[in-house]
């Protein structure tokens, strides 16, 4: 599966080790870098959805359209991404069988702490 990241920042924190332990932890930053090793072996969301581990969950709200991939239950730590379809475009369906089993592309939006 192919990550696009939304900023420069987001992209430093998932493709540099030390960018990502000097604006978390190393603990932090060693779950992320394993986590996005783990989704550029995928081939689509569904093998993430299937890893309980990550717990890939919808998220609502004004967060609605993107989801969330644990890096830790106990670190409290989330990656927040947006699929994309064939055409880099979101999803225009709330089937998600049809989104987990189609995604190739995801768009990383941010790490953050759910508990803040």
């Amino acid at each position: 599966m192919d990550i696009i990241y939304d900023n420069k920042t987001i992209e430093k924190q998932c493709t540099n080790y030390t960018q990502a332990q000097k604006k978390f932890n190393k603990q932090v930053a060693e779950k992320l870098h394993s986590t996005i090793n783990f989704i550029y072996n995928t081939t689509c969301l569904m093998d993430i959805k299937n890893m309980p581990m990550y717990k890939l969950h919808a998220l609502k709200g004004d967060r609605k359209g993107t989801y969330a991939i644990d890096l830790g239950r106990r670190l409290g730590y989330r990656l927040i991404i947006v699929p994309l379809d064939d055409s880099m475009n979101r999803w225009d369906t709330t089937d998600e069988n049809k989104i987990f089993k189609s995604t190739k592309i995801i768009l990383a939006l941010e790490v953050t702490n759910h508990y803040e």
